[in-house]
């Protein structure tokens, strides 16, 4: 969503600035466009065996010991499965927060205690929990977030569907809370994806293949660039 304002006259100088907006948000755009094109060409079976693959990859990777509280997401569509995942969390005793969304600009959660009693949520949404829900600031009792994404880097630079429901959601968690986004393989680049300032850095990323810690975590400053 976005916020009607009323544009001022500017200064050569903030042309520039908003012109480099304009083509971080095209170079955005375009990424987004390549990756659900290979998104797509991916069979159900394989995105099935993905998502069984990603439980075993968070179940060994260590991010989840001394975690008591997880705010996660409920895949959709072309995302690597996270059923598999949610369901080994709460076999080790986890409590498991997923979105639900409202009509506004931010995420509420929902405590999630069985992966099976997840309904349809209607439309673009994805699948939710019954129950009461929480308000967007229950994401600071989460002692790891896991967080969907399209591509990610080893900076830290996290590429979303572009709604900015996340960077919003993630601004709420409590400090020092690590970050994992999720992402296939091939979706984990070096670096050089477009960022902004409002963009929320990630600590790590778990694909498949297993868990790659980037940014602060792996010795790299997490300034926006």
């Amino acid at each position: 969503m976005t916020m009607d304002h009323m544009r001022t006259p500017a200064t050569d100088g903030e042309d520039n600035a908003n012109e480099g907006n304009d083509d971080v948000a095209a170079r955005k755009t375009a990424l987004r466009h390549d990756a659900f094109r290979k998104r797509r060409a991916i069979g159900d079976a394989e995105r099935q065996r993905a998502g069984i693959r990603l439980a075993d990859a968070a179940e060994r990777s260590g991010i989840l010991d001394g975690v008591g509280t997880v705010a996660a997401y409920v895949s959709m569509g072309t995302e690597v499965p996270t059923t598999p995942m949610l369901r080994m969390m709460l076999a080790h005793g986890i409590r498991v927060l997923v979105p639900r969304l409202g009509s506004g600009r931010d995420l509420g959660w929902g405590v999630m205690d069985d992966v099976d009693a997840l309904h349809d949520a209607g439309g673009s949404r994805p699948d939710e929990p019954g129950g009461a829900v929480l308000d967007a600031d229950a994401i600071a009792g989460a002692d790891l977030v896991v967080t969907a994404a399209v591509l990610a880097d080893r900076t830290g630079v996290r590429l979303g569907r572009g709604g900015g429901w996340y960077d919003r959601a993630l601004a709420r968690r409590r400090i020092g809370t690590p970050v994992v986004a999720v992402v296939w393989p091939w979706e984990l680049v070096d670096d050089g994806l477009p960022c902004e300032p409002h963009d929320q850095r990630i600590d790590g990323v778990l694909t498949p293949n297993g868990y790659f810690a980037v940014g602060a975590r792996m010795g790299l400053p997490t300034e926006s660039v």
